[in-house]
């Protein structure tokens, strides 16, 4: 469950007139389970979503969250996490900070707010103060210029500092005023090409570690709702079309698993025209040099052909259908958090073959 899916899912809780507490991770040092940016929801007698870390902090976190619901409060809890494997409170070391806000249903306009943001075109940010009385104070600013109508310049300036885009958020202390600043921005989006049984188990994979999910193919028996009921959008059009109905930009991972190599390579010929920030194409490396070799003899540019990821994901030894879409969901996964850096094979026409 992402960010997104948690806000709504208060506004769900706050529409049928019951109180909610969010607990948020704000700020971590050595080893801990929980990671800045970790969200959970606490309603009802013993209903939660989301995480802050598992374990005992987290039952914690949990009990002192229903013990805020009776009224809008804020508290901040910090806690050293145990040093040896003999501490009841874990073995990780390190130590971690709790933002716990409560709500009533008077905080409804907000989360509906909040939980719509995944679906506006704008980079907007989510700004916590961190105090320890009063009802809480959280507000999102559709641009980080509004903040000046709230906070001092000192830390309007710190947001535009330390704010990234799909960043886990930051803690901020300037101009005596405390914050904790996470960005809106709508999550990375994977597109795939085809709508096969890889495609609709890397579906479900992406869409559980919260990427938006876009699905073309030219057969609507395929690309329905029904063999992709998490999809965020599908398209039917023909592979030599479907890029006039998408939006492609660096926030945009493109995967090729079509149902043959023309429609491949139809699909990839237009990819490598964009600026997405991931290009994947299924298929054994017999079949990606011919299919690259075919494009540079079109005419396009090695340096946009060396952008292709193929053989697609990371190697696991793969063979069904459900391993591949895990190896290809893993490979997403790192090239988002960890760039395109050496330990995967990036993998063109090789060096020295076909004239490349």
């Amino acid at each position: 469950m992402d960010n997104m899916d948690l806000f709504r899912r208060a506004a769900s809780v706050l529409e049928e007139g019951h109180p909610v507490a969010l607990v948020t991770v704000v700020a971590t040092a050595g080893s801990t389970p929980g990671k800045v940016g970790y969200k959970m929801l606490v309603f009802g007698a013993g209903a939660i979503a989301g995480t802050v870390g598992g374990g005992l902090l987290e039952a914690r976190m949990i009990e002192q969250a229903r013990q805020m619901l009776d009224r809008p409060a804020v508290r901040l809890l910090r806690f050293e996490v145990g040093e040896t494997p003999d501490d009841e409170k874990g073995i990780c070391g390190g130590t971690v900070e709790f933002l716990l806000e409560s709500f009533d249903p008077a905080a409804l306009p907000l989360f509906r707010e909040l939980g719509a943001a995944g679906d506006a075109d704008e980079d907007a940010v989510l700004v916590s103060v961190l105090a320890s009385d009063g009802p809480p104070q959280k507000m999102r600013l559709a641009d980080v210029a509004h903040a000046g109508k709230h906070f001092p310049p000192e830390v309007v300036e710190a947001i535009r500092d330390v704010v990234v885009p799909g960043g886990a958020g930051a803690r901020i202390s300037a101009g005596g005023v405390e914050v904790f600043v996470e960005s809106l921005a709508v999550p990375p989006t994977v597109i795939l090409f085809g709508a096969g049984h890889v495609s609709s188990h890397i579906a479900r994979l992406a869409r559980s570690v919260h990427f938006r999910i876009v699905v073309c193919d030219d057969r609507a028996e395929y690309a329905n709702r029904d063999r992709f009921p998490d999809a965020d959008e599908i398209v039917v059009e023909d592979f030599g079309r479907v890029f006039d109905r998408l939006r492609i930009d660096d926030h945009s991972y493109l995967v090729v698993v079509t149902r043959g190599h023309k429609c491949d390579q139809v699909v990839l010929e237009q990819a490598v025209r964009t600026e997405a920030r991931y290009i994947g194409m299924i298929g054994s490396r017999r079949k990606t040099a011919i299919v690259l070799q075919k494009l540079r003899e079109k005419g396009i540019p090695r340096e946009r052909l060396d952008r292709v990821y193929s053989p697609i994901g990371v190697s696991i030894g793969a063979v069904t259908a459900e391993e591949i879409a895990l190896s290809i969901a893993c490979e997403l996964v790192k090239i988002r958090r960890l760039g395109d850096a050496a330990g995967i094979d990036h993998m063109s026409l090789p060096r020295g073959e076909g004239g490349l």
